[in-house]
């Protein structure tokens, strides 16, 4: 037993001594410096590498920077951590009290929109005591409407139309208009919005092939009649 218990400390104790951090890599950072990432982490040289807690450093990373979304923590033996980060992308911009700020698609507050970044600009909804790397709040009232914009938002990201979408009004009582490219999607609020997307998308492809849309022709496309059609009406010349 004695013997044991020896080989137990020798063990304790060589893991107390010997595995310390030393090197720190950091990939899949772009917004963010690996200086920055490593600072946010909280490791220091030095750190006992058996004991670091990965669930705390992950957690501390996207506390502190957040366009981070997800981050994976790998210890390499005797004396390396690696981080993978994965980097949020700006989705919208919403408005507030304190001027329009970045949101991602689900949610997330990002920082304060300066311009330089373009976005979805969300018209009829307002943020609520915004602060960077909280979720988006709001009035009761408008509480569904986010709802439908988080689900819009993350079914566009999906099928990486964001970059085509410049607005997304919801100030109507009944529907949301989304402007994509030359066209304005008028999408009921029922939240199905993978299901009238793709309708949408199939009305586009059919409607050009077919010569019923012009090529750069701008229109609506109402969503809203709920016969599962589309009905397509082009602008006047």
């Amino acid at each position: 037993m004695l013997s044991i218990l020896l080989v137990v400390a020798a063990v304790i104790m060589a893991c107390v001594v010997f595995f310390r951090v030393n090197t720190v890599e950091v990939t899949g950072n772009l917004r963010y410096t690996t200086e920055e990432i490593i600072e946010a982490s909280g490791i220091q040289t030095g750190d006992n590498l058996i004991i670091l807690s990965g669930s705390r450093v992950s957690a501390a990373i996207r506390a502190r920077l957040p366009y981070v979304e997800g981050v994976a923590i790998r210890k390499t033996l005797p004396d390396g951590v690696s981080i993978k980060v994965t980097e949020r992308v700006a989705a919208a911009s919403v408005e507030s009290a304190e001027g329009r700020w970045l949101i991602s698609a689900q949610g997330k507050l990002l920082e304060k929109d300066n311009g330089s970044v373009r976005t979805v600009q969300i018209e009829g909804l307002t943020a609520v005591g915004p602060y960077a790397g909280g979720m988006v709040q709001t009035a009761e009232e408008e509480s569904l409407t986010l709802e439908y914009v988080k689900e819009l938002l993350g079914v566009l990201e999906g099928q990486g139309m964001l970059e085509s979408c410049t607005q997304l009004d919801c100030t109507a009582a009944a529907s949301m208009t989304l402007h994509y490219g030359v066209y304005r999607l008028k999408l009921p609020r029922d939240g199905s919005y993978d299901y009238h997307i793709q309708l949408a998308q199939a009305a586009l492809s059919e409607g050009l092939k077919s010569g019923v849309i012009q090529e750069g022709q701008s229109g609506l496309l109402d969503l809203t009649v709920m016969d599962g059609k589309a009905h397509w009406r082009p602008d006047r010349q």
